[in-house]
């Protein structure tokens, strides 16, 4: 038996995985398949470098989301692949640091008056965390590809770079 209890640990340990653990691994939107009512077509889509999907349906004339942009007025959908909504907003004000990360850098560039479609995957949302409603259902299932549609009304910066400038005598 106790030659037997080091080589049933080994065979735990070498078989502890995501799959056994039920987390699976994380999700590729180009492997994929999305529910035609979303018009996800990821061939027609720019990849950022952070591996964020996107396109801009109407690009914005505004001023545009930079990395001093502190919030965001924008409306909103989240959906899943399979179409299902998860969340949606109207007028709504995020602080940019709050947003999953491939929200903040999908919307980076993003002007305003844009409306921009994202597909973030689970790596890049919220990966092995299932989200809750206030009843305890799981809204985002864990290593969800995530779906935006954002229509950017507004971006906020706490600094103006177009009023600094730097003179030299």
């Amino acid at each position: 038996m106790r030659k037997l209890l080091p080589l049933l640990a080994l065979t735990a340990v070498l078989s502890c995985n995501d799959d056994v653990t039920g987390l699976g691994p994380p999700s590729d939107p180009t492997k994929e398949t999305f529910a035609p009512s979303l018009g996800v077509n990821i061939a027609t889509m720019t990849k950022t470098e952070s591996g964020v999907w996107l396109l801009d349906v109407t690009p914005g004339t505004g001023k545009p989301d930079t990395a001093t942009t502190d919030s965001i007025t924008i409306n909103y959908t989240g959906r899943l692949k399979d179409g299902s909504q998860f969340d949606a907003g109207l007028n709504v004000t995020f602080e940019v640091a709050r947003l999953v990360v491939g929200m903040r850098t999908g919307l980076y560039g993003m002007k305003e008056g844009g409306k921009r479609r994202l597909v973030i995957p689970s790596a890049l949302g919220y990966a092995g965390q299932a989200i809750r409603d206030t009843s305890g259902a799981v809204k985002i299932p864990r290593q969800s590809t995530l779906i935006f549609d954002i229509d950017l009304i507004t971006a906020f910066n706490r600094v103006d770079t177009t009023k600094t400038s730097l003179r030299t005598p």
